[in-house]
């Protein structure tokens, strides 16, 4: 549903490629290892699902014009994750990272299965670069935002 599946698979197959060190290894001082670029992933995921439950129980009916969210996953534009997330260094092996993904995932896919499509379509929240979404593009970013992310995960990989 909304490509979260196929998408999410491309982010497992890469960590399949890399061993633990890999994965915790910073390419520099100020960048993200690729353990916590998953770290992000993993608080992306939750914090959306988080927001939608909340538009979903207290929202009210709206429409937002549809998004390029393909878009996101293009790396020309920079966005800076606010500090809530931000990696702190939760994870400690790839075993790990595996391990909170697939609970993110199922708590994803656990809200948008349980919900009717026009729900989702008529419940707005804001995002920082498209402005207002809807829910069910909402959760169709989530596996954009992985494959920008993969992209980054294979330029640090590169790096080491």
């Amino acid at each position: 549903m909304y490509g979260l599946e196929e998408k999410r698979n491309q982010i497992l197959e890469f960590l399949q490629s890399l061993t633990d060190e890999q994965a915790r290894t910073k390419p520099s001082e100020e960048s993200w290892s690729i353990l916590e670029v998953i770290e992000h992933l993993y608080l992306i995921e939750g914090f959306v699902v988080q927001q939608m439950e909340k538009a979903l129980e207290k929202g009210s009916d709206q429409q937002a014009e549809l998004k390029p969210i393909n878009r996101t996953q293009g790396r020309d534009y920079k966005v800076e994750a606010p500090e809530y997330l931000q990696p702190k260094g939760q994870f400690k092996s790839i075993q790990d990272a595996k391990d909170h993904l697939e609970k993110s995932r199922e708590q994803t896919l656990f809200l948008i299965h349980n919900k009717d499509q026009e729900l989702l379509q008529n419940r707005v929240m804001p995002h920082p670069a498209f402005g207002d979404m809807n829910l069910e593009q909402w959760a169709e970013f989530i596996g954009w935002h992985e494959l920008r992310h993969l992209e980054q995960m294979k330029e640090i990989k590169e790096v080491l």
